[in-house]
């Protein structure tokens, strides 16, 4: 009979879930402020995080298809050692990355730099932008 002291409620799944939502967040608001800032440093730092909350949500998918056993039964304080185990393991294999925060750093720091360049400065493309709204044939 297994008897858990905390109900229905598990306080650990809520942390996590939680947690979770929070790292999202994070990155949102970090590639927002490195949009702002125009600072491809900080830019880079959130490829980075989302490369490793990709690889931490890859890995607990496909840990969920491996079937349950062994010796140790199944407990909050194994899946609280796993959780962070496993936490601990994609951030190490994120440090040594996958090429997904380069390509996505390549892509947006492009896209930075047209859409800051294009705001800054008007650079006409052909010569009726150059007449500033003068329509050349009304003269």
């Amino acid at each position: 009979m297994k008897i858990d002291g905390l109900g229905f409620v598990n306080p650990f799944e809520t942390f996590t879930n939680s947690r979770s939502k929070i790292d999202e967040t994070d990155f949102e608001s970090a590639l927002k402020k490195a949009y702002d800032e125009k600072d491809k440093e900080k830019l880079k730092e959130a490829c980075d995080q989302f490369e490793a909350i990709m690889l931490q949500i890859l890995f607990k998918q496909m840990k969920a298809t491996v079937p349950e056993g062994g010796f140790i039964e199944k407990s909050n304080a194994r899946s609280i050692f796993e959780d962070m185990l496993d936490e601990n393991l994609m951030k190490q294999a994120s440090n040594r990355g996958m090429g997904i925060s380069d390509m996505m750093y390549k892509q947006l720091s492009a896209r930075m730099d047209r859409m800051y360049n294009t705001q800054s400065e008007k650079i006409p493309e052909n010569e009726d932008e150059k007449t500033d709204g003068v329509d050349p044939v009304e003269e």
